[in-house]
C-alpha cells in the first residue's frame, strides 16, 4: 500500500467522520499505545495490495516450474542438499545414475546413495563448499564410468552438478595413444608417417622420409602423394587411395618411392581412412622401407 499516515485510536474514535474522508485518499494507521493496530483504507487500496500479492504468488509459481523444467531437461546430474547434508532435491538423470527413486532419495547423505569412496568424497566436499562457500569442481571415476563434479553452494545447503564424460575420458587416452605413436614413427629411421586429404594431397609427413629423400616439408606438403612414387605405379597408388577413401577399410602395397634427387628406395605402404560418423576425411599411411642399403648408401653421399 502507499504511504499512510498514524492516528492513535482515541483520536480516530473522536473524529471517526474526518479519518473515514481521509481513509479515500490514503490509508490511515490507527495505533494504540503507540503500535500500529490496523490499517483503515478504501477498497480500491486493498483490492491492489491483494492483486499485487496474487501477482508475485503467480510469478513465482511460474518461476519454479520454470525452474524444475530446466532442472529435468539438463544433460547433467542435479542434487541438493541442506544444511544437514541431506538430498531435498534431485533430478531425472541424478536418480537414474544411482539408481534411486527421488523418494528414495529425499532425506539421504551421499554416503549412503554414492558408491564408494565416492559417496564420502563428495560428502567431505560438500562439507568444505559449504564451510568455504567456494565451488568445487574434480573427476572420478566410478566403476567403468568416468564422472566430472561442481560443488556449489546455496542460501541453504549447497549442491551437485556431475556429467557422465566417460566418452570424453576415453577420447583423451586415445588421443595421447595416438600422439605417442606418432612420436614414436617420427622418431624412427626407417618409417615415415604420412596424412593425406581426402583428395590424396600431403597434409603432413614425417621426418624419417625427409632423412633419407633429400626433399624439404615445403616440397611436399599440399602435394600429391602419387608425385612422390614412381610413374609405373602411379595408377595402382591412385586406385588404392581411392578405395581406401570410398571405405574400403585399411590397405596395403609395396611401394617405391622417388627421392630429390631421383633415387629410388623400396619399402611397404600401410595406409587407413580416417573416418568421423562414418565420412572419410582423409588418409593415415606408415610407409617402412624395405630397401636399407639404398638409405644408408644415400646417407653416406
Amino acid at each position: 500500500m502507499s504511504h499512510r499516515v498514524s492516528v492513535s485510536s482515541a483520536d480516530f474514535i473522536r473524529n471517526i467522520g474526518h479519518w473515514q474522508n481521509e481513509a479515500l485518499r490514503r490509508p490511515i494507521s490507527i495505533t494504540h499505545h503507540g503500535r500500529e493496530r490496523l490499517v483503515l483504507a478504501a477498497p480500491e487500496e486493498f483490492n491492489a495490495g491483494v492483486a499485487a500479492e496474487a501477482s508475485i504468488k503467480s510469478a513465482l509459481s511460474e518461476l519454479r516450474a520454470d525452474a524444475d523444467a530446466v532442472l529435468e531437461n539438463l544433460e547433467d546430474g542435479f542434487l541438493a542438499f541442506d544444511s544437514m547434508l541431506r538430498v531435498k532435491r534431485s533430478n531425472a538423470i541424478a536418480e537414474a545414475f544411482v539408481g534411486r527413486s527421488r523418494d528414495l532419495l529425499q532425506g539421504a547423505s551421499a554416503a549412503d546413495f554414492m558408491p564408494q569412496p565416492l559417496g564420502l568424497v563428495l560428502h567431505e566436499r560438500l562439507q568444505r563448499v559449504m564451510r568455504t562457500r567456494k565451488p568445487e569442481t574434480f573427476e572420478a571415476s566410478v566403476q567403468d564410468r568416468h564422472i566430472s563434479v561442481r560443488i556449489f553452494p546455496m542460501s541453504d545447503g549447497a549442491a551437485v552438478l556431475f556429467a557422465n564424460t566417460t566418452e570424453q575420458h576415453d577420447q583423451r587416452l586415445k588421443l595421447g595413444e595416438a600422439n605417442a605413436l606418432c612420436a614414436a614413427t617420427n622418431s624412427h629411421p626407417q618409417a615415415a608417417g604420412i596424412k593425406l586429404d581426402a583428395s590424396g594431397r600431403v597434409r603432413e609427413i614425417h621426418n624419417g622420409f625427409f632423412a633419407w629423400s633429400g626433399f624439404q616439408k615445403e616440397d611436399v606438403i599440399g602435394h600429391r602423394f602419387t608425385d612422390l612414387v614412381p610413374p609405373s605405379q602411379r595408377r595402382e597408388v591412385s586406385e588404392l587411395l581411392e578405395a581406401a577413401t570410398q571405405g574400403g577399410g585399411p590397405q596395403q602395397i609395396e611401394l617405391t618411392l622417388l627421392g630429390k634427387q631421383g633415387q629410388e628406395v623400396s619399402g611397404l605402404l600401410t595406409l587407413a581412412p580416417i573416418q568421423t560418423e562414418f565420412i572419410t576425411h582423409g588418409l593415415m599411411a606408415v610407409w617402412v622401407c624395405t630397401g636399407a642399403a639404398a638409405i644408408g648408401a644415400n646417407r653416406a653421399a
